[in-house]
């Protein structure tokens, strides 16, 4: 076989692996010298250099700034700030919405996206690995919206998942949005549903622009799927 065909085959086949494993890694977990990560992560701080560099004028200059911390809360923080209300139990909160029977499901993250690749487990190369949501592929800069109410845990960076937004709904349910290319809310906010809380884009483990979502009950990780189909 030509050289060339046979470096081609081996581009063509790590680019597979690239894609169909972008989100299977945890938050936190992020492998040593994971340099597509490395490298989103320089990109979405605004400066990169290196001594091989070339001094070429700019054409236009962007400015992106990265919450470097993620910002961590919990129910006794939150019933501090807000008050005991705030927490959600079966007693002081709604069950259920009019549309789905869930309170926290009343909007879609995106108001258009194509679904990039599905929950599950998957083959590739020999090794099998689980994808703990739901890709929603759509341009970057693209709006993503809170599914429900809820009070923003975690808004910052997380391995593997760039720039994402946590919202706990309460009664045990949490949903998750990853690869943002910019954050609208703090931790401690209170959203609504269908607010404005990110933008999509391809921070962290990432090949292309999308939104990764899940959804959390009870600390175990739901298909996403399930749920958004009950949505209008």
């Amino acid at each position: 076989m030509h050289p060339r065909r046979i470096l081609l085959a081996f581009s063509l086949a790590a680019s597979a692996a690239s894609v169909a494993f972008a989100d299977y890694q945890n938050i936190g977990q992020a492998a040593d010298g994971d340099r597509l990560e490395q490298l989103s992560k320089t990109l979405a701080q605004g400066s990169y250099s290196h001594p091989d560099d070339i001094d070429l004028p700019a054409v236009s200059n962007v400015s992106v700034k990265l919450r470097e911390k993620s910002i961590e809360l919990n129910n006794a923080t939150i019933e501090k700030k807000y008050g005991r209300s705030a927490i959600s139990t079966s007693d002081n909160a709604p069950s259920f919405s009019t549309n789905t029977g869930y309170s926290w499901l009343v909007s879609h993250p995106l108001q258009e996206g194509r679904v990039s690749s599905t929950w599950g487990n998957r083959t590739l190369l020999g090794t099998t690995r689980h994808h703990s949501g739901v890709d929603l592929a759509a341009p970057s800069g693209t709006p993503i919206y809170s599914t429900g109410s809820g009070v923003v845990t975690k808004s910052g960076w997380g391995s593997g998942y760039g720039q994402y937004v946590e919202i706990d709904h309460g009664n045990g349910y949490i949903t998750r949005y990853a690869h943002a290319s910019r954050l609208m809310v703090n931790a401690g906010d209170r959203v609504d549903a269908g607010e404005h809380i990110a933008n999509v884009g391809c921070t962290g483990r990432c090949t292309g622009p999308h939104l990764h979502f899940e959804v959390v009950k009870d600390g175990q990780r739901k298909n996403p799927s399930t749920y958004l189909a009950m949505l209008p």
